[in-house]
């Protein structure tokens, strides 16, 4: 049962304008790829979710934000034994602020990682 599987939430952000990997978010990238490696999230279905603040036009904020995901998506098959089919990014322009009272916050400008279901429960 999916209530039964770790759950991996977290956010990596984002310097304004870039989908770069920061020095900072290499301790929480390393952590996901460690949890995401491990047998009881192994064969997990993960989205990994891009996000803008909310400068620039929705076109550019939409590119950028499948640019972030694809990133992390990137990083963590090229650093760790995971595979890209369980790993789907996902971008959502600057649709889903964290921080809906300041659209222009830094903390707007990030990707977030759901541990959706195992493959086989997905594929139910």
């Amino acid at each position: 049962m999916a209530s039964e599987r770790p759950a991996v939430d977290l956010q990596v952000y984002f310097d304004f304008d870039s989908a770069a990997v920061t020095p900072r978010a290499v301790p929480q990238l390393t952590n996901l790829g460690n949890a995401l490696s491990k047998p009881e999230l192994r064969g997990s279905l993960v989205t990994i979710n891009g996000h803008t603040d909310a400068k620039g036009t929705d076109a550019y904020n939409q590119k950028l934000s499948e640019q972030r995901a694809e990133t992390i998506k990137q990083y963590l098959v090229e650093h760790f034994p995971l595979s890209s089919e369980n790993l789907v990014a996902v971008g959502f322009g600057k649709q889903k602020p964290k921080n809906a009272a300041d659209l222009f916050a830094p903390e707007n400008r990030r990707v977030e990682v759901v541990n959706l279901a195992s493959q086989t429960q997905a594929q139910r």
